[in-house]
């Protein structure tokens, strides 16, 4: 049976299984318990027991303004062994439901273009798919992550 739940300080082995099973890294204790208390970060989970099958991570940021406070999803993920069971519209709900009670000015997300799956379900949790056309600019500081797409080269630095 799978449970939610927000993941706190008493969760480092959960938090510890979410970075493995989606990151495929480890991560110490300490760097676990830095995360989880910082008020900004919500991590929302879905378990098998101990062990993460889903996660949504969202961070809130303070406006400068004297609006209310703003949720980038930044992450929303299940495994391939545990899709099409309603896991990340669960998630999404958890996320949107705290944005509501906290009254959030917004909450927004990026994904790609593509993602027909992703796009579908943000749309039917009520996301609105801004009309203008946006452009998403990384700046990698540390170095590119590892890409699949054998087109997507890195860029040639600025003379």
């Amino acid at each position: 049976m799978i449970e939610y739940k927000l993941l706190t300080t008493k969760d480092i082995d959960i938090y510890q299984s979410v970075v493995w099973n989606f990151r495929q890294q480890e991560v110490s204790e300490e760097k676990a318990i830095a995360f989880l208390t910082n008020p900004t970060n919500r991590v929302y989970v879905a378990c098998d027991g101990r062990n993460a099958v889903g996660y949504i991570l969202a961070y809130r940021m303070n406006r400068m303004d004297n609006g209310n406070d703003i949720l980038n999803i930044f992450h929303l993920f299940v495994l391939k062994t545990h899709r099409r069971q309603g896991i990340a519209r669960k998630l999404m709900t958890l996320v949107l439901d705290y944005a509501r009670e906290e009254k959030l000015h917004y909450v927004f997300l990026i994904t790609q273009n593509d993602n027909t799956a992703s796009n579908a379900l943000y749309l039917s949790c009520g996301g609105y798919n801004h009309p203008k056309d946006k452009e998403v600019y990384f700046w990698y500081i540390t170095g590119r992550p590892a890409t699949d797409d054998p087109d997507d080269k890195p860029l040639e630095q600025a003379s």
